[in-house]
């Protein structure tokens, strides 16, 4: 529900447009990465300009964006708010990772906690004053992006969502009981044996298919427990993922909401975890059978590469000394009994 299923998509190499505007309708997308990509993609290296040639002729991108509720929509406005930062705000990496954790965790740190309170806060502001959708300006937060095709009454629960976030689900929004209650929903009188379940679910539901190939079967399995998918050494997320709610609306003058209705089998690693650049291939190699680095790696390579090339125009380079990546992160201990 709140991610993909597929990798990130140019647009412009999937569709055959010759004219001077490509105009795409996006339905179900649910996480902005194709409308990422794209505009990602959307630069003419200064090589190859000398020639006329670009990666795309200059050409103007009109997407439309149609998902079955609000609360997705202003979470592709909170992901693209995030990948439009300037790097005096967010560094590249931090940025990566800020996005990574509101895409997929659920949980935040307390930075991340802080930076969707303020950016919702401020999304609802400009919604509610109508700014993004007359094409934006310098107190509008999104200048890209316009909400003129919404209903007074869809305007009206966005609002709420972005309420909701820049309280910080006031409270009531408690992740780890939702997620357990989904997984007990799901799992039925296996959860009792649910470790078990996610090993076979790994070994011959997603075995065949190319997103096991990128997952390390621990990092999956922590994901099914805990609901965090990226994980860094030293992180400590604590504080609810409170654009992971479902079903936010307002009665009788609350803010109330649904839980967790999200996923729980597949996970957020399809969209930007899976593939990578040829340069990158390192991030894909395995030894003794085993992935040396984790899909929080190559998501998070993906992404710095995609916003370099957002907010530059570039062509993004790895410094030929840089670490490319964290590698292992030690996610569950064994059973050991001491004897003393």
């Amino acid at each position: 529900m709140y991610w993909g299923y597929s990798p990130a998509l140019d647009l412009q190499e999937e569709v055959d447009c010759d004219g001077e505007e490509l105009r795409a309708l996006l339905v179900g997308g649910c996480d902005a990465r194709h409308i990422l990509k794209t505009l990602a993609r959307a630069y003419r290296p200064e090589e190859m300009a000398r020639d006329l040639v670009g990666r795309h002729p200059p050409r103007r991108l009109t997407l439309l964006v149609e998902e079955a509720s609000e609360e997705l929509l202003a979470r592709q406005m909170l992901l693209l708010a995030i990948a439009l930062e300037p790097p005096e705000v967010l560094g590249p990496r931090e940025k990566a990772r800020l996005f990574m954790e509101v895409y997929g965790n659920l949980h935040l740190r307390p930075a991340g906690a802080r930076y969707v309170r303020g950016k919702a806060a401020q999304l609802a502001r400009d919604a509610a004053q109508e700014r993004v959708e007359e094409g934006g300006g310098d107190c509008c937060a999104l200048p890209l992006v316009s909400l003129a095709r919404l209903r007074h009454r869809e305007r009206d629960q966005m609002l709420d969502v972005l309420s909701f976030w820049a309280a910080g689900g006031r409270g009531i929004f408690r992740p780890a009981s939702h997620w357990d209650a989904r997984l007990r929903a799901h799992l039925g009188a296996r959860y009792d044996s649910r470790d078990g379940v996610f090993d076979w679910d790994y070994h011959m539901r997603l075995a065949d298919r190319e997103v096991a190939r990128a997952v390390d079967a621990r990092e999956y399995r922590h994901w099914r427990r805990t609901g965090l998918a990226f994980t860094w050494p030293g992180a400590e997320p604590r504080l609810p993922n409170c654009t992971l709610a479902s079903g936010v609306q307002r009665l009788c003058g609350q803010l109330c909401h649904r839980g967790y209705l999200g996923d729980v089998v597949s996970g957020p690693f399809a969209a930007y975890g899976m593939r990578c650049e040829p340069e990158d291939a390192d991030l894909l190699k395995t030894k003794n059978g085993a992935r040396v680095f984790t899909s929080t790696d190559v998501t998070e390579r993906n992404l710095m590469r995609l916003f370099h090339e957002l907010q530059t125009g570039l062509p993004y380079e790895r410094a030929p000394d840089a670490d490319p990546g964290a590698g292992r992160v030690v996610m569950e201990l064994p059973e050991v009994q001491l004897v003393v």
